[in-house]
């Protein structure tokens, strides 16, 4: 492999986790519940080395993405399945931590290595079927 030089850019997909994460809910029955989710996020990014590291030059979408109901655990969802089941149309979600590349995709990925890694990752994850899978703070 050849090594980069200065202004050399690429593209890649990079795994983000926001961890410690919550959401808010506004029941359609007026109560306000809290229930703890950690989001997963593939995305698609450019870097350019700047002669000692690859800097993100720009984000160019978020090809994927699924919430867990536990730390690195539990069942996977999306915010259509949250308020299905609350019977909520509001929702907020905030984190308070971040982390990268769980599922294991290494820089020197090929877009589709990076993808496969991905989706294994992700289907390691049973789908939520119901309210009592959560962890309701």
């Amino acid at each position: 492999m050849n090594k980069p030089k200065e202004g050399d850019t690429r593209e890649m997909f990079l795994h983000e986790i926001m961890t410690k994460g919550v959401f808010m809910i506004d029941t359609e029955d007026g109560e306000e519940i809290e229930v703890s989710a950690q989001m997963h996020v593939l995305a698609e990014i450019i870097q350019e080395f700047d002669g000692e590291d690859w800097i993100e030059l720009d984000r160019e979408a978020e090809e994927d993405y699924f919430y867990l109901t536990g730390y690195e655990e539990g069942y996977r969802f999306d915010e259509e399945q949250l308020c299905e089941l609350y019977g909520s149309d509001y929702i907020d979600y905030e984190w308070n931590g971040f982390s990268i590349d769980w599922c294991g995709i290494e820089q020197t990925d090929t877009k589709e290595q990076a993808l496969e890694k991905w989706e294994v990752y992700k289907n390691k994850f049973p789908l939520l079927t119901s309210k009592d899978q959560f962890e309701e703070l």
